[in-house]
């Protein structure tokens, strides 16, 4: 492996010239990123400004007035939703409660009406017999969530071997809010 051997004097002096060269070229460079740096300030001054202004000049135009169909129609949807919201609130698990528990194995429940607005239930039920729906009768009667209630109609079931009695009930829906 060879010697190395190191230097630490100079025998020939640098060129005197590279330095003041570099120092200039830094000082253009430093003058032209200026130059630069001021117009971008120059443009985003001016485009802040005009934001400004266009939005002045938007906050100033007045929104056009909606036509009286449009109203109109957004009246009745904001109507529908309130009474969708307000039969919603409705305690409907305190009228189906009292007419599920008048469970009897002679009455079968078909269905239940509803008319909200009224306060007004329907009820359709079958019947082993007319004492059957005599005592279903009686029992919804005596439910204090239901009030004024009437046998509207009964029918016997002729084409039924057994001919059970189908019936349909009125009440009232005594409601508490």
């Amino acid at each position: 492996m060879a010697m190395l051997t190191l230097d630490f004097r100079r025998d020939h002096a640098p060129t005197p010239w590279a330095g003041g060269l570099l120092l200039a070229a830094g000082i253009v460079a430093g003058v032209l990123l200026w130059n630069h740096y001021q117009r971008l300030v120059a443009e985003t001054t001016e485009a802040e400004a005009s934001v400004r202004a266009s939005g002045i000049a938007t906050r100033r135009t007045k929104t056009p007035a909606l036509p009286a169909a449009e109203v109109q129609k957004a009246v009745l949807e904001v109507r529908r939703a309130s009474e969708i919201l307000a039969r919603l609130k409705l305690p409907w698990n305190e009228l189906f409660g009292s007419v599920e528990s008048a469970q009897s194995p002679d009455v079968a429940l078909l269905a239940i009406e509803s008319d909200t607005e009224k306060r007004r239930v329907k009820i359709s039920a079958e019947a082993k017999d007319p004492q059957a729906m005599l005592d279903y009768l009686r029992f919804l009667q005596a439910q204090p969530t239901l009030s004024d209630i009437y046998l509207q109609s009964h029918q016997y079931q002729q084409q039924d071997p057994q001919h059970p009695v189908r019936f349909m009930l009125g009440a009232n829906w005594s409601v508490r809010q």
